[in-house]
């Protein structure tokens, strides 16, 4: 997670968790990119056609040896091997780097490059949420998660322009209370708030509604 300094600063142990399923994704596009951008020396005067046929053979084989690796990816994230994820992720960026496995193409090469890169970036947020799934069975795929993560990327974003921690935490706490008092359309909470599935009161509150709380309301 890369939110800017000042909103880790204004709410202590601010997470952007990743979706596993937007992980996997970026797996596999990553390792189709390295079959379809393979390149192929061939001697000077080769028909076009049998250029396209040596390409696909090609192709075909190195899908065939990527295919173990990237399995081993995508089981990291399977219920069930959250203890050891990160022993299957180092060992398939390992076998990814190694000629005795994989052909090592400038595809593969930039494969292992970027999915080295991503796990640097993210491993962190990965390891805690491999830990609190084990733990406390944390959710870390469904749509409630892309579609919570999508609002905080936005306000992170916004929240950049603060120079102090604390409007950064007064922000943060408007999101939170505008959250709490929206109604879901769709989903198992269909007709609902947070507020009303709390057993919150709202005339104890004082507010029903977000911009009644925060003194908006006409």
């Amino acid at each position: 997670m890369h939110f800017p300094k000042i909103v880790s600063q204004a709410i202590d142990g601010i997470r952007l968790l990743k979706d596993f399923v937007h992980a996997e994704r970026i797996l596999g596009r990553g390792f189709e990119m390295a079959v379809r951008q393979v390149t192929l020396e061939v001697p000077k005067g080769t028909s076009q056609k049998e250029r396209q046929k040596q390409r696909d053979l090609k192709r075909r084989l190195l899908r065939k040896r990527l295919e173990p690796v990237r399995a081993l990816f995508i089981k990291a994230f399977q219920p069930g091997y959250e203890s050891v994820a990160f022993i299957y992720i180092e060992g398939a960026l390992a076998r990814l780097q190694d000629p005795r496995i994989i052909i090592q193409t400038e595809s593969v090469c930039y494969l292992h490059k970027q999915l080295t890169k991503f796990f640097v970036k993210h491993g962190a947020t990965l390891e805690f949420q491999f830990e609190q799934k084990a733990l406390i069975g944390l959710v870390c795929t469904s749509n409630l998660l892309e579609s919570k993560n999508s609002i905080f990327k936005l306000f992170g974003r916004i929240a950049q322009s603060f120079q102090r921690s604390e409007t950064c935490e007064w922000f943060w706490g408007g999101v939170a209370l505008m959250e709490n008092f929206d109604v879901k359309q769709r989903g198992p909470h269909a007709g609902t708030s947070a507020m009303e599935r709390a057993g919150i009161n709202l005339d104890d509150l004082g507010a029903q509604s977000f911009f009644e709380a925060v003194g908006l309301a006409n």
